[in-house]
């Protein structure tokens, strides 16, 4: 039991153990987009997020309304469609490649940060986003008689991702997570079930096993890195997060065959290099919404 609490104190392994969860559910989730459309996949998650999470609020006598609504709405919504994408490219490109694209979101948050709420950017920020811009260019190598809009979705998913930190940053102001994790899947629900119902496709018993149990990988991994949160910086959890990125690469790499190329280690490396300068970055910093999160 002593070890138990230890390990559910410690804010490296819980964090750790988070990246390492949501890989996994990296990987369930390149195979499952073979099988189901990615709005099939979404609102099951969406679903089951609401359906574990509505006892818990009404246990805790949490008003639904919560605080600043139009912003838990609009996290919401932009947290949505970041995970569409995220789907979409996912089911598009390597799935290393699509993990790495999403973590430019660091970028995006420093500019959102600027763009919604005035937040000053530092000369060295802009450098660093430079790099990460760079990196990009070089991670999609674009040669447009081959190119794959599943790059285009990545990016979409990181600088939507992006906006949905911002705005959890302001929400978490007046608002618990839990309440704020619910409007993400209120917003997600609404949004997908138009599309689930006109996309439907019985699944075999085995898949709608897999779909269930990947629901419940996001749900376990968010709970995990919330929890490890509690115990480590923002800037700290957010560069341990990366490590998805690593998780999935080994995945992509030895499951679906992805090629690691010049240009993907390369353009990686610029990628995450920036997104560690701006979370170091953040720490000394009085306004820092970079925290990570696969799911936004």
């Amino acid at each position: 039991m002593a070890l138990v609490r230890w390990f559910f104190a410690s804010g490296f392994w819980l964090m750790l153990l988070a990246a390492f969860v949501f890989s996994l559910a990296d990987i369930l989730t390149k195979y499952l987009t073979s099988q189901f459309s990615i709005m099939q996949i979404a609102f099951i998650r969406f679903l089951l997020g609401g359906i574990i999470l509505w006892p818990i609020l009404f246990s805790r006598r949490i008003s639904l309304k919560g605080t600043h609504t139009w912003i838990l709405i609009l996290r919401g919504f932009f947290g949505t469609f970041s995970f569409f994408c995220l789907l979409k490219s996912i089911a598009l490109i390597p799935l290393a490649n699509a993990i790495v694209l999403f973590y430019t979101f660091p970028l995006f948050v420093v500019l959102f940060s600027f763009l919604l709420f005035k937040t000053p950017i530092k000369k060295e920020e802009l450098f660093l986003i430079g790099v990460g811009l760079v990196g990009i260019y070089i991670l999609i190598n674009p040669d447009f008689h081959s190119f794959n809009t599943g790059y285009i979705f990545g990016i979409l998913s990181s600088g939507m991702g992006g906006v949905a930190m911002v705005l959890i940053h302001k929400a978490r102001q007046t608002n618990g997570p839990l309440i704020i994790y619910f409007y993400f899947c209120l917003a997600g629900g609404m949004l997908s079930f138009p599309f689930f119902v006109k996309e439907f496709r019985a699944p075999s018993f085995h898949l709608g096993i897999l779909l269930v149990f990947l629901g419940l990988m996001l749900m376990v991994g968010q709970v995990l890195m919330n929890q490890a949160f509690k115990f480590c910086k923002a800037s700290e959890g957010s560069l341990i997060m990366m490590s998805e990125i690593v998780f999935a690469g080994i995945a992509g790499f030895l499951i679906f065959k992805d090629p690691l190329t010049f240009h993907f280690l390369i353009g990686a490396f610029l990628i995450i290099g920036s997104g560690v300068g701006l979370n170091l970055m953040s720490r000394k910093s009085r306004h820092s919404p970079i925290s990570s999160n696969s799911e936004v």
